[in-house]
C-alpha cells in the first residue's frame, strides 16, 4: 500500500504535481562496480512511458521505475526543507534490485 506523508502531500496537492522514483547510478570507484541508489523528484507533467508503474494516493501521482523493488508499505515523506534547495524528499519501501 502507497501512502504519502502529509507535509509532502500538503505540498504535491498546494504545486499541483506529482512523485517520479527513479534509480540514479554511479561508477563505484576502484573497484568500477556500478552504485545504484534511488532519487524522488517532485515533478509536473511527467509524461509516462512503459518505463514506470503509476500509483495514486489522494490525487498525487507517484512514478516509480520498473527496476525498483517494493515492499507492501511504501511511504514517500518530506526528508528537508532548505532555503535555497527546497524540498528533498525521501522513500521506505523501495529498493533497488540487483540482478
Amino acid at each position: 500500500m502507497l501512502t504519502i506523508e502529509e507535509k509532502a502531500l500538503n505540498f504535491a496537492q498546494q504545486k499541483r504535481g506529482d512523485f517520479l522514483v527513479k534509480i540514479i547510478s554511479a561508477s563505484g570507484g576502484c573497484c568500477d562496480i556500478p552504485v545504484k541508489d534511488i532519487s524522488i523528484e517532485f515533478i509536473k507533467a511527467f509524461k509516462t512511458n512503459n518505463n514506470y508503474s503509476c500509483y495514486e494516493y489522494k490525487g498525487v501521482k507517484v512514478f516509480i521505475e520498473n527496476g525498483l523493488q517494493l515492499d507492501s508499505d511504501v511511504l514517500i515523506y518530506q526528508k528537508l526543507k532548505l532555503p535555497l534547495i527546497g524540498n528533498i524528499f525521501g522513500t521506505k519501501g523501495i529498493s533497488v534490485k540487483y540482478i
